[in-house]
This record gives C-alpha cells, structure tokens and sequence, in this order.
C-alpha cells in the first residue's frame, strides 16, 4: 500500500467516526453559538472539530490547519504535508435538517490537495480519492463526466460571500452559461459531486482552503482539475474545478 492510501485510510477513518457522531448528537449539537453576517457557527463544529483533531493527531504527526485550529502550528513548523480540516461544510444545511453537509478531510503537500474525504453523513455517501491512485464513492470507482459543452452541463456555485458589483456581474454571467445551476449550500459535497460525474464544474468566490481542499483533491482524482487563486492559502480564495473537458468556469 503506498504512503497516499495508508494517510487516505486514516483520514477516511476519522471522517467516518466524526460524521457518524454528527449524525448521533443532531439535536443536541444544533445549538447556535455565533453568527457573523451570514455565517453561522453552531456547536457541532465544535465538537466534531475536537474529535477529529484528537483522532488524527494520535494517527499522524503532520499538522492541522482548520477554521478553529488556525495556521499557527503549520507555519511554524513549515511541515511539507498538512491536513486541513472542515468538521461540518453547510453547518446551516445540519441545523434545518437539509441533508447536503459533510465532514472534509484533506491532506495538502506543499499546499497542493492530493487527499480528500467528503463523508456526506445523512446520505450514507461517504467519497474518497488520492492524486495519482483514484477515487471512490462508498468503496466503488467514479469518474468525472464526458459532457464537454458548458450547454449541456451542471455547474455547482454558490453566492460569493464577500459580494462586489463585479464579482455579482461574473455569477449572474456564470448562470446564463450553464444548462443547470446548483447552490446546495456545501463546498465539500458540490465539488465531490463534480468527481462523481453528477456536475460537470465548480466555481465559488471566498472560500477558505479547509472549505475546498478536500473536494478538489477528489477532483483531480477522478480524472479532473481545479484552480486554487489567491494571495496565500490562510486568506479567501477563488476555487474553480471541473471534469477537465468543459471549460473552468471564470
């Protein structure tokens, strides 16, 4: 077993204990505990967060970088791999029992995600893949899809979080490029879907890399790419991915 799938079974490890304690504690881990204009942050982050920081460093002694854990270690350290953490993507989507939200587990090398795990926990949907190895839907191979024409294919987005005249002008234009359009409220599971061939591309404005990091490792996995823009990685980002046939949307 090569070192990518030994760290890919730690982490789809810890992914599966996490999400199936999110799904146990629901209604006693909906608790609001801040809200920061339309961002929500809610008790389960925070326990699903401890968990999964505790279970990895017992696996692996790279550091985590996470909305909560921050870059301090990882900067320090100027380790080569780091895992970057989101314990709940669509923390709003859990607290009204919408069911697209997920535990994302990557491992960046170099700041490169060549690691993901997007355990889609309400779903039962669990996806895993290393660069150069494949990638996975519940144990099963997947594959992005052949549809090359934006016409005729799904784009995943989202409304940019930090919404400019210019960035809104560039989302209404992406709207009218595709055939269909999906906002489902979860960066990990919209890009997991572009792996698994159900969306041809995605494309958000303000992301952090724990949001996307994941996601775009099982992208690129599955026989697609991404682009990761941005002054440095602890800053908002512009991520974009796709099944490598249709076009990056800009």
């Amino acid at each position: 077993m090569s070192e990518l799938k030994q760290l890919l079974a730690i982490a789809e490890a810890v992914a599966a204990e996490a999400g199936a304690a999110l799904a146990a504690n629901r209604a006693k881990w909906s608790v609001i505990a801040a809200e920061i204009g339309r961002e929500v942050k809610i008790d389960a982050d925070k326990h699903a967060e401890a968990l999964i920081l505790a279970a990895i460093s017992k696996a692996s002694d790279y550091p985590i970088i996470s909305e909560e854990a921050g870059w301090v270690r990882a900067q320090q350290r100027g380790d080569r791999f780091v895992w970057a953490v989101d314990p709940l993507d669509g923390s709003v989507n859990y607290l009204r029992e919408y069911p697209h939200c997920a535990v994302s587990i990557a491992l960046l090398d170099n700041g490169a995600p060549v690691i993901g795990v997007v355990d889609c926990f309400v779903l039962s949907e669990r996806f895993t893949g290393a660069v150069g190895e494949g990638a996975w839907l519940n144990g099963k191979p997947i594959r992005v899809s052949d549809i090359a024409d934006p016409a005729g294919g799904i784009l995943q987005t989202g409304v940019p979080s930090r919404a400019s005249a210019e960035s809104m002008q560039l989302f209404e234009e992406r709207l009218s490029t595709w055939r269909k359009v999906r906002m489902i409220g979860s960066a990990a599971t919209a890009l997991a879907y572009v792996a698994a061939g159900r969306a041809e591309a995605y494309r958000e404005s303000g992301s952090m890399i724990w949001d996307v990091a994941a996601g775009c490792a099982l992208v690129k996995a599955a026989g697609g790419e991404y682009r990761i823009e941005g002054t440095a990685l602890d800053q908002p980002l512009e991520v974009s991915a796709g099944n490598a046939k249709a076009p990056l949307p800009l």
